[in-house]
């Protein structure tokens, strides 16, 4: 007796339409999410914008100084690091300013990818939210260890939060 079994897609195809699924309602925890992610990218595009202009003009340099000081953005620690913001300076003649504002802009622009896509309740959204977001958590955890202030601990406890809403409460690495 033949019995005709339907095969499960492949893998690849159930995550292609996994992604293009639209996700459920909004909950608090989500419309807390779309704000950060949003109000985030606002910041850091009026800070890049900023940074250029100001950059151009010599306003920014102790600024900025100061601040990757406080930030603990200081590059020039590691030699991978040094010999990156060399090639870079080198071949894209950017200055530091340059580089960091360039740097915020692209951050800025990830970030509201990711509010806007959740605001559409995309799926995609989700994973691009719970995969940026997690990359960060080891680095800013070690900052947190190393340089601690109420600021630092804050932002990782928050990201923390947001990575585990959204991987358990959304299912998303379940059944796919």
């Amino acid at each position: 007796m033949a019995r005709a079994t339907a095969q499960r897609p492949h893998y690849f195809a159930r995550l292609w339409l996994e992604l293009g699924r639209m996700g459920g309602e909004h909950d608090a925890f989500i419309k807390v999410i779309i704000v950060e992610r949003i109000a985030k990218a606002v910041v850091l595009t009026a800070l890049g914008i900023g940074l250029l202009v100001a950059g151009q003009k010599g306003w920014l340099d102790a600024w900025a100084d100061y601040a990757e000081t406080q930030l603990n953005l200081d590059v020039g620690r590691g030699i991978i690091m040094q010999l990156l913001l060399r090639a870079l300076v080198y071949v894209g003649a950017f200055n530091h300013i340059s580089l960091i504002a360039v740097s915020a802009m692209l951050y800025a622009a990830l970030e509201a990818t990711e509010g806007i896509g959740l605001a559409m309740r995309r799926r995609w959204a989700e994973y691009l939210t719970v995969i940026a977001t997690g990359i960060l958590i080891p680095y800013e955890a070690y900052e947190v260890i190393t340089h601690p202030t109420l600021f630092k601990v804050g932002a990782l406890l928050l990201n923390l939060a947001v990575v585990g809403y959204l991987a358990y409460r959304k299912r998303l690495f379940v059944g796919i």
